[in-house]
């Protein structure tokens, strides 16, 4: 098993956010990280590491997108002009968290298999 390093995954999620990379969001940075590392495979060796860290800021940046739609105001419109709230980038941050964890599966366990049996 590898450990991430969260100035890493931090430096991505400021390039994917188009942000300076403040330490105002490593917390963010280091609990994608964890949630991670809680799902790695015990055979990763260090060729996880860039796809993990990879991961690690996607999720970090899907859950600030999350956070940066449901912060902001709601909508209003004068006449024929609406304005709302910024909530175009979740779709987007959505898509590019689950690449990153397509790309990262090889390394990570299957958590999201569900198995059951249906009663008629």
């Amino acid at each position: 098993m590898i450990t991430l390093d969260s100035k890493d995954v931090l430096s991505r999620f400021a390039l994917l956010a188009g942000l300076d990379g403040g330490t105002e969001y490593l917390p963010l940075c280091e609990d994608a990280a964890a949630e991670i590392e809680r799902g790695e495979r015990e055979t990763c060796g260090s060729e996880a590491l860039g796809p993990l860290t990879a991961a690690a800021a996607a999720l970090a940046f899907y859950r600030w997108a999350l956070a940066q739609a449901g912060g902001t105001a709601g909508s209003f419109s004068a006449g024929n002009v609406k304005v709302s709230s910024g909530t175009g980038n979740i779709r987007p941050a959505r898509l590019l968290w689950r690449e990153a964890k397509a790309a990262a599966s090889p390394y990570l366990a299957d958590s999201g298999f569900l198995f059951r049996r249906e009663r008629a």
